[in-house]
């Protein structure tokens, strides 16, 4: 009897809003949705959607539609999150209270405007049970997107329930948009009509509902028509058109649009020699032939795709997603996960019970390195470093998803690789396929994890704590402080700072910092100091802030640019000393020769002019420093400047024209990268000689696996690109 009382209370308002109040305090204590900004404004407009819907519901139930007693009441319940959120948000901290504002009101409003409308039409349709008709449409509408994201390439959605979903694949950029406003008006004036029409003309509405509920229908299916011409939605016929030159194999498409055909021949016989590897791998054949799509850049794949920051698979479809300036890195990684979609499991084709650990795990045992390094070494790094976790969790519910997103990877690829070796592929792909570990192996979880965690112990590699926090010192996503925010002015102020628009560049540097102190703000913050005469100040923002970052993936970084700084300043001396600390504890190849590099440049007298140079003074000034005898920790910077500048490849071989005597990491390395640029250049024969050539030095050579990878790869370009490349049909356009 009272929660009867309580439910006619005003057509059950009292118990809507304690469903919010209690919702919305529950928010408060989970990451991302305690923020006043994206995530938060799309849960409670999917909730209010239900809500509001619900309550019209009562309302036309009753003998006269009384609009403006609803309207009342639905600004009730729209004030409680906001309330709410206000509140916890002064207590701890907005983020931007103008985004977190704009998106409440563009999402919560229209999804209670489109809940209202909606729970009037199914008012119209049936007498009985309305309350569940009305679940079962908003459960239909939830599943829309989810069938976008099955049949087409996207990731993103636009729905009236949440306005705008960017992708299960993280970009933290993100703010409110043109198209976001476009989205929503549109959704509001179909759903106004609906409840003026249904309220102003109720007698006329009633006698003609059949004409209008299909008038309905007809709006809607036409919307849907229309919405990739919209930029609503993408579907393979859009994408097609744009990225519309081919390079179709026996096995394989790529798709393409502004990327040159030289490199596009290669990214085709890359995929050739991955897909030949992992044939091998898992002793299967896709069924299908595979889908390569190659967007110009992060910022078109982010339109048409919606993650502009990741490349991804879609294995249901033999499809998978990737960037011009990403391919080399991820390419074998995404089409290992299309070839998991021979003994992948449901519609998706995916690891059982979508664990994540195993479908991202599986990919990357598969790749075998990232950043050069082998997986297993990596992961022997982080253990024997203090960067744990454990694997049966890992395998379980969303803990994939938690911590580290490198750790995760690394770790379940590791485990993934060991799985292999003990028990062989074939019941690796079984567990992959029933998610059943004690009934595939026919042993313990735990028993495994002991196992696989003493092959990890490596006491060689306890003193490399630096490299370990450079690769694993991170937060994870709901560890951050306003990502959406941070990410998509640190955009904004790198295009402010590109444009030379300092001031404005400043400002929003400085708003980040205040926020959270953040290492990309600060380097860029430094080089507007820099570039405003302010060497000095430059100095000390970075002398007063770097170690704030022990132990993390940006504080040698910021080390770095202070070496640099001091370089720039003509302080010779510390800029020395700074550049030593970075080679004395190793945190990174990359960092370590860029250091030595300019060490030889400080000796030369060569470093200030440099580091101030144009990218064709820098490549003048190390061709110089390597011409007598090699500087073999400056040469990969030389080939990065000449893939740059696009030089031509037979003129750069006199740069190269010295005995090359492999004998430490930084000659060994040299020759991989050097094999790597003449591979991309075409020049498979010397690709190959010198991938042979890197793997002289083995003694505690971390790239080893690398190097005789590039050797197989070289090796196989050698034997087969002739007979590959008769075989490629090219498409101009479609």
């Amino acid at each position: 009897m009272p929660f009867k009382i309580l439910w006619s209370y005003k057509n059950g308002l009292l118990i809507y809003g304690l469903i919010l109040i209690i919702i919305n305090f529950i928010l408060t204590q989970l990451p991302l949705v305690s923020t006043f900004g994206y995530e938060f404004a799309a849960l409670n407009g999917l909730i209010l959607a239900i809500l509001t819907g619900l309550h019209t519901l009562s309302f036309t139930s009753k003998s006269k539609y009384n609009l403006g007693k609803l309207i009342k009441n639905l600004l009730l319940l729209f004030l409680i999150p906001l309330i709410i959120t206000l509140v916890n948000s002064a207590i701890t901290m907005f983020c931007s209270f103008m985004d977190g504002l704009i998106f409440y009101l563009l999402i919560v409003s229209v999804s209670m405007i489109f809940g209202s409308a909606l729970s009037l039409v199914v008012s119209l349709v049936i007498n009985r049970f309305r309350r569940v008709f009305f679940i079962i449409i908003i459960i239909l509408i939830i599943l829309i997107p989810i069938v976008e994201i099955y049949f087409n390439p996207q990731v993103y959605f636009y729905s009236p329930l949440v306005g705008f979903f960017p992708g299960n694949i993280y970009d933290e950029g993100l703010s409110p948009d043109w198209k976001l406003l476009f989205h929503q008006i549109m959704v509001a004036i179909f759903s106004v009509s609906i409840i003026y029409i249904y309220s102003k003309q109720t007698v006329f509405v009633q006698r003609f509902k059949t004409y209008f509920i299909f008038g309905i229908l007809i709006t809607v299916m036409i919307f849907q028509f229309l919405s990739p011409y919209l930029g609503f939605s993408t579907t393979f016929a859009k994408l097609d058109s744009i990225l519309a030159k081919q390079i179709e194999s026996g096995s394989l498409i790529l798709h393409y649009d502004n990327v040159d055909s030289s490199e596009a021949k290669l990214i085709a016989l890359n995929q050739e020699f991955f897909y030949s590897e992992l044939q091998t791998a898992l002793k299967v054949n896709p069924s299908k032939k595979i889908h390569v799509y190659l967007f110009n850049n992060r910022y078109q794949k982010k339109v048409l795709f919606g993650a502009g920051n990741a490349d991804v698979a879609k294995p249901w479809q033999y499809s998978i997603y990737i960037s011009s300036d990403s391919w080399q890195s991820t390419l074998k990684h995404e089409l290992a996960h299309v070839f998991t979609a021979e003994f992948g499991s449901g519609i998706f084709k995916l690891a059982s019970g979508f664990n994540a650990a195993l479908i991202e795990g599986m990919a990357e045992s598969l790749d075998g390195t990232s950043y050069d390094i082998s997986t297993k070494h990596l992961s022997s790094l982080a253990y024997n470093n203090g960067y744990t976790t454990d694997v049966k969790s890992l395998f379980a519910g969303l803990s994939f998803f938690k911590g580290n997103s490198l750790l995760a990877y690394t770790y379940s690829g590791a485990f993934i690789q060991f799985l292999t070796e003990e028990y062989g592929i074939e019941k690796v792909k079984e567990f992959y396929n029933s998610g059943d570990f004690e009934i595939v192996f026919k042993a313990k979880f735990e028993a495994a994890q002991k196992e696989f965690e003493l092959n990890m112990v490596n006491p060689e590699l306890t003193d490399q704590k630096p490299m370990a926090d450079y690769y694993f010192g991170r937060l994870s996503i709901i560890q951050k402080v306003c990502p959406r925010y941070i990410g998509d002015r640190l955009n904004k102020a790198y295009i402010y700072l590109s444009e030379n628009k300092l001031e404005e560049a400043e400002k929003l540097f400085k708003e980040i910092n205040v926020k959270s102190l953040n290492y990309s703000s600060l380097i860029g913050l430094s080089e507007i100091y820099y570039q405003q005469n302010k060497k000095n100040e430059a100095i000390q923002l970075i002398l007063n802030n770097y170690a704030k970052f022990k132990s993390t993936s940006y504080y040698y970084n910021m080390v770095f640019r202070l070496a640099e700084l001091y370089a720039l300043n003509f302080n010779n001396e510390s800029a020395s000393f700074w550049f030593s600390k970075i080679i004395y504890e190793n945190p990174n190849h990359q960092l370590v020769y860029l250091s030595k590099t300019r060490l030889g440049l400080l000796s030369a007298n060569k470093l200030f002019e440099y580091i101030d140079g144009e990218d064709s003074l820098k490549l003048n000034i190390l061709i110089s420093l390597n011409g007598k005898e090699y500087n073999y920790s400056s040469l990969p910077i030389i080939m990065d400047l000449l893939l740059s500048r696009k030089v031509d490849y037979k003129q750069s071989l006199a740069i190269f024209n010295k005995t090359f005597i492999v004998d430490d990491i930084e000659s060994s390395f040299a020759a991989l990268k050097l094999s790597q640029y003449m591979l991309t250049n075409g020049d498979f024969v010397n690709a190959r000689k010198y991938a042979a050539l890197s793997l002289r030095y083995k003694n505690g050579n971390m790239f080893l696996n690398a190097m005789q990878d590039q050797f197989e790869k070289a090796s196989w370009f050698v034997k087969n690109s002739s007979r590959v490349l008769d075989k490629f049909v090219y498409v101009s356009e479609k």
